[in-house]
């Protein structure tokens, strides 16, 4: 089997050959896309055009890397998820309940972390958001300075928002390794460490801008999905839209957990 950097080699050929909107058919085992071919055959059966392939085999390749970052969990000791949420998007929301289900799913503890007050309108506000970091994290360490993180096999970050950067500073600062999920990540996320983590970014989401959170993973090698036209909740205003949107993202979570 072809090297994900000998599959991205060839479809960058390819692409100076016939242009990146040129069809071609892949093979997938297991979710996982192994080879294409020009033409339509047994083993390659998924139309795609040459530069959906290239996105999608370069994730793959980023969602190896992350993987390699992470531990093999100890199957015979317990395992923890700890759920960081946003400013006014608390546990109970869409994001976090269902990822917090499929944790439990797949035999996690769940602890979730609240805040207390912090300041309001932080948006476009450097010091307000400062304070409100400060103070967030100053409340997860102190909901979480009873756990010893040692006597679990496997340790799950769940975060939203604000919760994307308290979470990070937190592993960064306990020397934790842990899976990451960074839904709706801000800017000031990617300045700790990510080893470990995927995020999940809106592109009309008015707390990030997009081309700024793509080259920010990119540098981090965290794998980014993006969902066109969602907001900070990853949701557009289309009811159905955003089940879809939403059905989509728990299985993206549910293939990293």
């Amino acid at each position: 089997m072809k090297s994900y950097e000998e599959l991205l080699s060839d479809i960058e050929e390819d692409m100076e050959l016939m242009g990146s909107s040129h069809m071609v058919y892949a093979m997938e085992e297991d979710s996982i896309i192994t080879d294409y071919d020009y033409l339509p055959s047994d083993s390659c059966t998924i139309s795609i055009t040459l530069r959906e392939l290239q996105e999608k085999i370069h994730l793959q390749m980023l969602y190896a890397k992350t993987s390699a970052h992470i531990p093999e969990a100890d199957k015979n000791a317990p395992k923890l998820a700890v759920i960081f949420p946003g400013i006014g998007y608390t546990a109970d929301k869409p994001l976090l309940y269902y990822t917090s289900r499929l944790a439990r799913k797949h035999g996690y503890q769940i602890q979730t972390v609240s805040y207390g007050s912090l300041p309001e309108n932080v948006k476009g506000d450097p010091e307000k958001m400062k304070q409100a970091f400060d103070l967030a994290l100053e409340q997860a360490e102190q909901a979480l300075s009873q756990i010893d993180w040692n006597s679990y096999g496997s340790i799950l970050f769940i975060s939203k928002s604000i919760g994307t950067a308290i979470s990070s500073a937190y592993a960064s600062r306990h020397d934790l390794a842990v899976k990451n999920i960074l839904f709706t990540p801000l800017a000031e996320t990617f300045s700790f460490p990510l080893a470990g983590s995927i995020a999940f970014h809106g592109t009309a989401d008015p707390w990030a801008e997009t081309d700024s959170i793509r080259k920010l993973a990119a540098q981090k090698d965290v794998p980014l999905f993006l969902t066109q036209n969602a907001n900070h909740s990853l949701e557009t205003g289309d009811v159905l839209t955003d089940i879809f949107i939403l059905k989509t993202t728990m299985e993206r979570v549910q293939r990293f957990i």
